[in-house]
């Protein structure tokens, strides 16, 4: 009876998702991105505390209301703990299959939980799946002890890792977000700082792989996990990415989809139910992907239409380090510019791959994006001492002089 309950209640309010992702109702006042300020989603009410929309690649905010108030992650610690995670196993400090022995404290974690047994052996990596997916407290706190030798080491190496993302408003005092008793949550952080984990964890690690799953297997059958995100398989392009709650914080969801060449990260705060933050955050991707296009620009490795001059005579052709396009409104994707700011010479030695200078996107509004531009062989010079008065003078002036003024200026760029 209980599990016929719980069906349910999450159909019921997956029905109401989709119904109300499409609603339109009375506009509100909130702060959001200038990228934004033509539109906004429409609410009746504001069914949360906070919320973000942000552009995965680029990390250009569509939407905020409250994106940097103080604000407890619950269970969305476990990003952190799972970057982290992530992270010592790519530098080889540790195995993704290395034997875990559950500890008496991982055992005793209570909340949302798997049921690990002190004593038992587990691959760390299917802790890690249990941690993400089904938000198992006990296995957080595994993996926390075989990363950082503790709890409470690995709760450094988060504080940590969160310091060199720029997360300034996030605080660790625990790696699975639960508090020491109800109502006195102990970690800190925002909607953008949650974003900014996010983001983390989509370019830098391939956990993905198991927060796109709507089930899967623990440690070969022992038992099923459950995704605690509703929205994996009932909303066209999600793939992650966590859910929090306690009773400070509330309902709340980072999520991230994508759709095309776009792919968007939300944030959710402070929903007043468990439907809430799957409806709020469907509503918002759906707005997001209606009003807004990704505009392919330049691709990785692209020649650039600038020369530089190497100290030796010879002319480069920067080439733009990574693929660039930008995320603006669709009405806005005809009137792109690109602006090449590149030295007109270079003086001493150049590596393949070097930084010349910048690509610079812009809209009628302002700088919108921008990729380095690479030199796109090496240059070596038999004095790197030497450098000639005209190649000085043409480095401090950052212009070519030896092309069109037209090289010098933002450069109109049609939609691909």
């Amino acid at each position: 009876m209980r599990a016929l309950r719980k069906i349910v209640a999450v159909s019921t309010a997956l029905a109401a998702l989709i119904l109300l992702a499409g609603r339109a109702g009375a506009a509100v006042n909130h702060k959001h991105s200038h990228a934004a300020a033509k539109h906004q989603p429409k609410t009746e009410a504001q069914p949360y505390k906070g919320v973000l929309v942000e552009d995965a690649d680029s990390g250009r905010v569509l939407y905020e209301v409250n994106a940097d108030m103080p604000w407890p992650p619950a269970s969305m610690a476990k990003m952190m703990l799972l970057l982290v995670a992530s992270d010592q196993i790519k530098a080889g400090n540790v195995g993704a299959r290395d034997p875990v022995r559950i500890s008496e404290r991982s055992a005793h974690t209570m909340g949302s939980r798997i049921g690990l047994v002190a004593g038992q052996v587990y691959p760390l990596d299917e802790l890690m799946k249990a941690a993400l997916i089904k938000s198992a407290n006990d296995a957080a706190v595994a993996v926390a002890e075989k990363i950082g030798g503790s709890v409470e080491g690995t709760v450094r190496m988060m504080n940590a890792r969160a310091r060199g993302l720029g997360m300034t408003r996030t605080v660790y005092n625990t790696v699975d977000g639960l508090p020491p008793r109800p109502t006195h949550d102990v970690d800190q952080t925002s909607a953008r700082d949650l974003a900014t984990v996010a983001r983390a964890i989509i370019t830098q690690t391939d956990l993905l792989k198991w927060s796109s799953l709507e089930e899967a297997d623990f440690n070969g059958g022992t038992c099923v996990l459950h995704n605690t995100n509703h929205l994996i398989g009932h909303f066209d392009g999600c793939d992650g990415l966590k859910t929090g709650f306690t009773f400070q914080a509330g309902f709340n969801l980072t999520a991230t989809a994508k759709r095309g060449n776009m792919r968007l990260i939300t944030v959710v705060l402070g929903a007043p139910s468990n439907a809430q933050r799957f409806v709020q955050t469907a509503k918002l991707l759906e707005w997001s992907f209606d009003h807004f296009t990704a505009v392919p620009l330049l691709k990785p490795g692209e020649t650039l239409p600038v020369q530089v001059q190497a100290a030796n005579g010879l002319m480069l052709q920067p080439i733009v380090a990574r693929e660039l396009k930008v995320v603006l409104p669709r009405e806005d994707a005809a009137g792109l510019k690109l602006e090449y700011r590149v030295p007109s010479s270079i003086p001493g030695s150049i590596k393949a791959g070097e930084q010349l200078g910048l690509v610079v996107v812009h809209d009628r509004d302002g700088i919108v994006g921008e990729a380095a531009a690479l030199s796109p062989i090496s240059v070596n010079l038999a004095n790197d001492s030497f450098t000639s008065p005209a190649a000085a003078a043409a480095a401090e002036s950052g212009w070519n002089a030896a092309k069109p003024t037209a090289y010098n200026q933002p450069q109109s760029q049609e939609p691909q």
